[in-house]
């Protein structure tokens, strides 16, 4: 079992902002491209304003670059602990989209948040720290 260090557990944290980034892009490229309904008729369509639109392709890249750093999570920790540890973008990401999307995030929610973090402080103090952080 590899242990979970601090350092590891920020990269997971940093890793989840990625996540939250490169989300919050797509989904932005995707309004913005007009591309609110997709079926069998107007796939062509859809592929055709999704590749023109410059904000996707930029989540794109974003989630690019947060794949390379999972795998770089993933080398250094166990994925029953990442996986679990890693889930802090169901809480990063309801937020932003609240605070850039403007969506509503209803009460039960984010009591389903809630029980998300409870999950993260239960995995996360299952395993214990190596000595000195490395």
């Amino acid at each position: 079992m590899k242990k979970l260090t601090f350092r590891i557990f920020l990269l997971i944290i940093a890793n989840d902002l990625v996540d939250t980034l490169a989300q919050l892009l797509m989904k932005k490229g995707v309004l913005s491209a007009g591309m609110t309904d997709i079926w069998t008729h107007n796939v062509i369509e859809f592929m055709h304003k999704g590749a023109v639109s410059p904000v996707l392709w930029l989540g794109i890249a974003v989630y690019v670059l947060n794949f390379f750093l999972w795998i770089f999570i993933l080398a250094r920790a166990d994925l029953s602990v990442a996986m679990p540890v890693g889930s802090f973008c169901y809480i990063f990401i309801p937020m932003a989209a609240v605070i850039f999307l403007h969506e509503s995030v209803s009460p039960v929610r984010w009591i389903g948040i809630l029980f998300i973090i409870l999950g993260i402080h239960f995995v996360a103090r299952s395993v214990p720290a190596r000595e000195g952080g490395h």
